[in-house]
This record gives structure tokens, sequence and C-alpha cells, in this order.
């Protein structure tokens, strides 16, 4: 497994409380962390002495959207290396954009099935490529 610490950046907590089912599904094993403000996500992981090994990120929340925390993200020396999978219903050009200025960004798409999103996850966890 190449991700066993997640922390979850999503505002909406139905696609939160859903996020880590399907992650509690997949392993045991797997620490996940939600937190509901990208503000609030940088200022603890700033803080934090343990990092997550991936980040999933809402693309669209208020106040700091996705390209917002990217940026900030990309800016702090020890966080600029954790990846990023941003996590939205819809692709955009503004998430176009995102996923080509950032490195070592991804995209996933929500779902509301959990066995689409079992799936997809467990894809993007399990795998031995960065």
């Amino acid at each position: 497994m190449r991700y066993k610490n997640i922390l979850l950046v999503n505002d909406i907590n139905d696609d939160a409380e859903t996020f880590v089912l399907v992650l509690n599904a997949i392993s045991h094993k797997i620490r996940s962390s939600v937190e509901g403000s990208a503000l609030e996500a940088l200022k603890k992981l700033q803080d934090s002495k343990l990092l997550p090994d991936i980040i999933f990120l809402d693309y669209n929340m208020l106040y700091l959207d996705g390209n917002g925390f990217l940026t900030l993200l990309r800016d702090i020396k020890r966080l600029k290396g954790i990846p990023v999978v941003l996590y939205c219903r819809n692709s955009g050009l503004m998430l176009d954009e995102a996923l080509t200025k950032f490195n070592r960004v991804q995209f996933l798409k929500k779902s509301a099935n959990f066995r689409k999103l079992f799936k997809s996850l467990q894809k993007i966890i399990m795998s031995e490529k960065a």
C-alpha cells in the first residue's frame, strides 16, 4: 500500500463521510483525517509533526479554492512534496489549469456510488507509482 496516512480537505459532510467509509473498506490500516476548510487544513499542516502521505482536495471550496490552496501549499518547503488529488464533481478550465500548473497533482471525480469510489481510491492508494 503506497498511501497510509490520508488527508481529505472537503467542506461537504456527506462527501467526506462516504470518502472515509470507502477508505475504511479498502483497509483498516489507513489513517484518515478530514478538514472542512482549506485555510484550516493549511494551518494544521504547517503545525503538524506527522504529515499526510497524500491529500485529497475538494477543488471547489469557499474562501480558498483548489488553486489557492495548491499555491500556498507549494510555497511551504516541507509541504510542497505531498501529492495532491483534486477531488470534485466536474472538470473545467480552472481545474485543467491546476493539473498542468502544479507538479504531482491528479484528478479524481467525486462519486456517490460506493463501488465506483472504492475502485478509484483503491487504484490510487494501492498504486506503487507516484
